[in-house]
């Protein structure tokens, strides 16, 4: 048997749309073995069948490699809440992809795990920094993904509020422009380049400016009731910036660790007290097997 632990992801990053992602200190954990017959326990009895993502992306990452399926049995723990915007569909990708490649000794490197997830997923900006932690950018030059991996610093803390209500990837997709203006494209261009400067150095001013978006949240901000207020209580309790995880419901205020760290929560959870809060760290090491 191998356990797989694969972190949560927050992708976007503000100005970071469809590019840009984080591994984060919310995990996924997956038991796998293989086994005469098919079993998958620890999620709804709908997904306890071939359909299972974990199953599927552990075929194809078999079927890539050329090699047959041998069924599983697969046991899930996981923390990440599924549609909220938090990555929990690369999870289950990255899991599946890696036991097959541990159970059937496929060697596969890291590059090559992210671009069989990738081709699963459809785009590399959760399940690369899944697979390979911190803050990692991907693009594709039509033949292969690339991935540029930074290293923050590690006193960044994201405080993150997870609403009891989804958006839908598609929705979040429909209200986005499809074609932009070229002063939209050099704003976005040096805002991430300065974001992620501020990510690895932990300039909270260089953050603050630089974490800012018109590509999709100010389409996004409407699907979610809860944004503008909480916003602007994660701001005005001193987060140097706020932003949509993923394509939503989930918030994530950013901050340092310590007495503002504290302040952003409390001031969060005691709003949103039926929400899930959390203050979490980027995940360095990405998905491991134990």
């Amino acid at each position: 048997m191998i356990n797989i632990r694969v972190p949560a992801t927050t992708a976007n990053m503000g100005p970071g749309y469809d590019v840009l992602g984080a591994a984060l200190s919310l995990y996924a954990d997956f038991s796998a073995e293989l086994a005469p017959k098919l079993g998958i326990e620890g999620c709804p009895r709908e997904f306890q069948n071939e359909d299972n993502l974990v199953i599927r992306s552990y075929k194809r990452a078999l079927e890539l490699c050329g090699r047959g399926y041998e069924p599983l049995h697969l046991s899930i723990d996981t923390k990440v809440p599924i549609a909220r915007g938090l990555g929990s569909s690369s999870t289950c990708i990255a899991a599946g992809v890696m036991a097959a490649d541990r159970l059937h000794g496929l060697g596969l490197s890291k590059g090559e795990i992210v671009d069989i997830c990738t081709g699963i997923e459809g785009h590399p900006d959760n399940v690369a920094p899944a697979v390979l932690g911190g803050v990692v950018a991907g693009f594709s030059d039509g033949q292969r993904i690339h991935t540029i991996q930074y290293v923050p610093d590690k006193s960044w803390r994201f405080v993150t509020v997870i609403p009891d209500y989804e958006v839908r990837t598609e929705e979040a997709r429909r209200v986005v422009k499809k074609e932009i203006a070229l002063s939209e494209g050099i704003y976005s261009t040096g805002h991430v380049l300065g974001l992620v400067r501020a990510l690895e150095t932990g300039d909270e001013e260089l953050l603050s400016a630089s974490c800012r978006d018109i590509l999709h949240e100010p389409y996004r901000k409407g699907l979610i009731a809860d944004y503008e207020r909480a916003k602007d209580i994660a701001l005005g309790s001193g987060a140097c910036t706020f932003f949509i995880s993923g394509s939503g419901s989930t918030m994530m205020a950013a901050v340092k660790a310590g007495e503002v760290e504290k302040a952003v929560f409390n001031a969060l959870s005691e709003a949103f007290g039926s929400y899930e809060v959390l203050s979490l760290s980027i995940c360095h090491e990405g998905a491991s097997i134990g």
